[in-house]
């Protein structure tokens, strides 16, 4: 079962730790094998830089078959319903004679908070160990991650010089929020509105939220109640109903074997593309697992109740009735402060760049957050941090933002700027003017009477940077949808998605441990490959030989040596296949032990990674990375490769006097 203290996660150190030597010495990992057409981009594990500093960044290494003994202990499959509940006979219809009071009787029942759902106490607090990004905020002081320092990977080439304007988003981009406080936050204010607002039961309010069980990109099958984990082909690989682990086959029933082809789009299905979704996830879950049981929920559909779940989550965000009132009280219980974040953003204007800064929040709670974040006491409002600024919009309704060119902008003006005590951080005499007749002013007289501003449109903003094209902005952000989707594909923005998972990722990537299972996994990859060949070559031989009434060939075997080594390759296969399974298994549970890594799902890339290929120009850790980039920085993605380039392996030398003579093409 889950470790539900420090000093369960201490025990379990202190086993790894002491088994991790005796481990090591029973097994050696298997060299790794020369396959052409195999390297570390096909597994998924980056490319590396040969300027990169290498070191490990794993706690431990201990064996896999440890690992998974111990997981096996951790993490068990959830128990299905009760054999008693299950065997139970359907209630009889209830006649019209039932009175008032039987029945209120029964909805009591009904509704009384049970001590566990499904194995599972919802009123305990539970963490997995190794969230992929709530387990690596702390982490998050900004020094030398061991086997992260900041690198900015690209996709697609993008040069520095020809971007004129660099924006950034507010929440999750510039903003670190910590999700053990600042998600537990949204998930009891969601809680409450569900109680309130949708009159669910108030028992509900006492549960707690897990800030670790689920991760990014994946999606909510709302029909169903089921969380899906898909690959760049929209395969499901990883599915949960509830808290209740579906097999190969319920997958394939559900997803595979139907008359019509799932898109996972709405209206059925729900990306979870941002960190904000998460609570919503956990908490649908949550809600799946009661109506399972037969408990207050029965008469809800899955769909509603996802609706329900979702448009509380919604409106805990966008009230400043309570949830952002308490981040301004104490913006550093929920907030991850960025040490370099002001210096990085004083580089691009240093080298020339503009910087606009383009958020979903209201001014009011954006000014508390910008002012935490430049490094004043909570409380204190000053017009400090805006100096890095060239243009500030807040409440701007993204993605409508860059859809809607008749939005309206308006003009924030303040005539106080001291923060109020109990009004959840508003600044007091904040006012909005309407800014008109934009389309005959220039940019200069535009901003002569402020830069700051709410609402608005693309057109707005393009005006007030003098930029031509959208080609000439790079925006930088954290949502798949409304920050990076829209912008590149309806714009041309060059993009960046802030991505804090990375921290983890590749922590546990270039661990010791997972270059050893890595290797391991690459020689058994090679070792399927060149089985399947030869199953080929043999099945091929064979049927030609009974095609053609050939008993023997002249090497001396016969049709029944052939079928005999058939049947050996074939058992051979299937034992590589088992293990090449188990140690995929394996390898993807250092990650996180539900769901993987972020960015593969088996071998696979997940469609969560295979959306920042294609719309991400450059994805990075921190917005703050930006330090560490020249004015003048070329970037420049990886060559793009087809399967049947893995064939290019020689070239004719033009130089050799022999036209036979042949040199290998390590180009690439």
């Amino acid at each position: 079962r889950r470790l539900r203290s420090n000093a369960g996660w201490c025990v379990l150190m202190t086993l790894l730790f002491a088994t991790s030597s005796k481990a090591t010495r029973c097994r050696q990992p298997a060299a790794a094998g020369n396959h052409p057409g195999l390297d570390r981009s096909t597994l998924g594990l980056g490319s590396h830089s040969a300027q990169r500093r290498r070191t490990g960044g794993g706690t431990f290494s201990t064996d896999s078959r440890v690992l998974r003994r111990l997981r096996s202990q951790m993490y068990p499959l959830r128990h299905a319903l009760s054999a008693a509940a299950s065997s139970q006979s359907p209630a009889p219809q209830a006649s019209s004679a039932v009175t008032s009071e039987a029945k209120a009787e029964v909805k009591e029942l009904q509704s009384a908070p049970a001590k566990e759902h499904n194995g599972i106490d919802f009123r305990k607090k539970t963490t997995s160990t190794a969230g992929a990004y709530a387990g690596t905020i702390e982490m998050m002081g900004f020094t030398n991650i061991e086997g992260y320092q900041g690198e900015i990977f690209c996709n697609r080439n993008m040069n520095m010089e020809k971007i004129s304007a660099v924006g950034f988003d507010m929440d999750y981009t510039l903003a670190l929020y910590r999700p053990d406080t600042f998600e537990n936050l949204v998930f009891k204010e969601a809680l409450k509105r569900l109680v309130n607002k949708k009159g669910y039961p108030e028992h509900i309010t006492e549960y707690e939220y897990d800030p670790t069980y689920y991760v990014r990109g994946l999606h909510v099958d709302k029909n169903r109640g089921n969380i899906l984990k898909l690959d760049r082909h929209k395969y499901v690989k990883v599915a949960y109903h509830g808290f209740t682990k579906l097999t190969k086959e319920e997958r394939a029933d559900l997803y595979f074997n139907s008359p019509h082809i799932n898109e996972f789009t709405e209206p059925e299905f729900q990306c979870l593309d941002t960190l904000f979704s998460l609570p919503e996830a956990y908490l649908y879950s949550q809600m799946v697992t009661i109506k399972d049981e037969g408990g207050f929920l029965q008469d809800k559909s899955y769909f509603e109740i996802w609706k329900d779940v979702r448009q509380s989550v919604d409106a805990s965000h966008w009230s400043h009735e309570n949830l952002k009132r308490q981040v301004a009280k104490d913006p550093a219980q929920y907030i991850v402060r960025d040490p370099h974040l002001f210096e990085s953003l004083r580089h691009l204007k240093r080298c020339g760049r503009k910087v606009f800064l383009l958020t979903n929040s209201m001014w009011e709670y954006t000014n508390v957050v910008m002012n935490f974040l430049w490094g004043n006491a909570p409380g204190t409002l000053t017009d400090e941090w805006q100096s890095v600024f060239d243009v500030i919009i807040a409440g701007s309704c993204k993605p409508g933002f860059f859809v809607n060119n008749r939005l309206q902008l308006y003009r924030v003006m303040e005539e106080g700027g001291h923060a109020g005590d109990s009004n959840g951080g508003h600044t007091a005499g904040t006012a909005l003017s309407v800014v008109e007749g934009l389309q005959d002013m220039c940019f200069e007289e535009v901003l002569k009477d402020g830069k700051i501003f709410q609402g608005g449109n693309w057109d707005n903003l393009h005006m007030m940077l003098d930029v031509k094209s959208g080609s000439e902005i790079l925006y930088v952000g954290d949502h798949m949808y409304s920050d990076v989707i829209r912008s590149k594909r309806d714009l041309g923005w060059r993009t960046m998605m802030v991505i804090p998972e990375l921290l983890h990722e590749i922590d546990r990537m270039e661990s010791p441990l997972a270059q050893r299972e890595y290797k391991a996994i690459r020689e058994l990859y090679y070792q399927r490959a060149s089985q399947e060949d030869h199953i080929n070559e043999l099945a091929v031989k064979l049927a030609y030989m009974e095609d053609e009434g050939i008993e023997e060939v002249e090497e001396g075997a016969t049709q029944e040596d052939y079928k005999d080594a058939l049947e050996m390759v074939n058992e051979q296969l299937a034992g590589t296949r088992t293990e090449l399974r188990d140690r995929v298994k394996a390898y993807h549970e250092m990650y996180h032990p539900i769901w993987g890594q972020l960015f593969k799902t088996g071998l696979q890339n997940s469609i969560f990674a295979s959306h920042v290929e294609k719309y991400a120009c450059l994805y990075t850790s921190h917005a703050s990375n930006f330090r560490f980039v020249s004015p003048t920085c070329n970037f420049r993605c990886m060559a793009d490769l087809l399967p049947h380039d893995g064939l290019r392996r020689a070239v004719p030398n033009p130089l050799s006097r022999d036209k036979g003579d042949v040199k290998a093409d390590n180009s690439i």
